[in-house]
C-alpha cells in the first residue's frame, strides 16, 4: 500500500445517553493510545506465516458468523518483512484487514472487518465526501487516499479512509474509521492514535460505530481540544495542552418505519442539538476558505438517512 511519512432535534433522554457515551469512549491515562489499545487485547506471539494467516481467518469467520464481536487481534514480535507481505494489496488479508505495527517493538494490531456492511460504509461515506468537495469546489485541493498507510511515531498505520491537502508531499488531514458498536472503546483509542501522536499530520477524525443487531449507528467527529476545556483526557503522547475528543456526536436509528436523527455539537463550552454533520474546512483542505462557494463540508440530515438506510439494507435490518 501507498505510504506517506508523516427529523428531529434531540431529545433531553437523547442528549443524555450521547454524552455517556462520550465519556465512556475517551478516558484514558496512556501515553500511546495504540500501546493501549495493543494492551487490551489479547496478544499472540508470532510464530509462522501460515499461524497468523490462520488467525485471521479464524477471525473473520467468527465475526461473520457472529460467534464474537472482537474486531481486533494483537501479535507480538512481528518480523518488519512480516508486516510488509500482510500489507501488499495483492494478499486477500488486506481486503478484510486494517493493519497497525510498530517497528521498534514489532507489535501489529489487526483490526478484521466482519461484514460487507462494513466496506459498504467506507464507499459511501467516502461518495458523500468526494460530492460535497465538488459542491464546494474544492475537489482539486483535496486529494482521497482510500486505506493507505502512513507513518506516525514509531506505527505504521492504514485508515479505513483519509484525505490529504494537494501537494507534491502530501499529508493526511482527514482520517475515517469503522468499526462495530462493540469496538467503541478500541475506536477511540484508534483516533487517539491518528490526533494525539506527536508526528501526525490529522487534524480531523470521523468514527462510524454499527450496531449489528439493530438500525443505529452511531458517528462521531473528533478534534484536538485545548486541555483546558472540557477536559476528557489525561493523555501527554501529544502535548500537554491538546487532547482528542468527539465534538459531535450523531445517532442514526430506525422506529416504526421512520429514521431519526438525534445528536449534540460541542463548540466553545457549549452544547448545541443537531441532525447534520458539519466537518470544518481547514482541517480538511489545509487552508481557511477564500471565497465562495468555500466553506465547511455538511452532510445534511436527508444524505444521513439515505447513507443509514443504504446500509441497514445490506444488513437486512431494514
Amino acid at each position: 500500500m501507498d505510504s506517506f511519512q508523516s427529523t428531529s432535534v434531540a431529545s433531553r433522554s437523547a442528549s443524555s445517553e450521547l454524552s455517556s457515551f462520550e465519556f465512556s469512549s475517551v478516558k484514558s491515562e496512556s501515553e500511546d493510545p495504540l500501546a493501549q489499545l495493543a494492551e487490551e487485547v489479547e496478544q499472540q506471539p508470532f510464530t509462522t506465516n501460515q499461524r497468523l494467516q490462520n488467525s485471521l481467518e479464524g477471525r473473520q469467520r467468527a465475526l461473520q458468523q457472529d460467534r464474537t464481536r472482537d474486531q481486533y487481534l494483537v501479535f507480538t514480535s512481528v518480523p518488519p518483512a512480516q508486516y510488509s507481505r500482510l500489507s501488499d494489496d495483492g494478499l486477500r488479508t488486506s481486503k478484510y484487514c486494517r493493519f497497525f505495527f510498530n517497528t521498534e517493538t514489532g507489535t501489529l494490531i489487526a483490526k478484521v472487518m466482519p461484514h460487507p456492511a462494513h466496506e459498504l460504509v467506507i464507499r459511501l461515506f467516502d461518495s458523500l465526501i468526494s460530492l460535497e468537495l465538488r459542491m464546494i469546489n474544492v475537489h482539486r485541493d483535496v486529494m482521497p487516499f482510500g486505506s493507505t498507510t502512513v507513518t506516525i511515531g514509531n506505527w505504521k498505520k492504514e485508515a479505513d479512509c483519509c484525505w490529504a491537502p494537494a501537494s507534491t508531499n502530501p499529508r493526511l488531514s482527514f482520517v475515517v474509521e469503522v468499526g462495530l458498536s462493540e469496538s467503541t472503546r478500541q475506536l477511540a483509542l484508534d483516533t487517539r492514535g491518528w490526533l494525539e501522536t506527536y508526528s501526525s499530520s490529522v487534524k480531523l477524525v470521523v468514527t462510524i460505530s454499527i450496531n449489528r443487531e439493530n438500525p443505529e449507528i452511531i458517528l462521531q467527529r473528533w478534534e484536538l481540544i485545548p486541555r483546558g476545556y472540557r477536559v476528557l483526557t489525561r493523555s501527554s503522547y501529544l502535548s500537554a495542552s491538546l487532547s482528542a475528543r468527539p465534538t459531535t456526536i450523531l445517532k442514526l436509528s430506525r422506529t416504526n418505519n421512520t429514521t431519526f436523527i438525534t445528536g449534540e455539537s460541542y463548540l466553545n463550552g457549549i452544547t448545541t442539538t443537531t441532525t447534520q454533520l458539519d466537518l470544518p474546512f481547514d482541517k480538511v483542505v489545509g487552508r481557511s476558505p477564500r471565497q465562495p462557494p468555500e466553506r465547511d463540508l455538511l452532510i445534511p440530515e436527508q444524505e444521513l438517512r439515505n447513507f443509514a438506510e443504504d446500509i441497514w439494507r445490506v444488513q437486512s435490518l431494514l
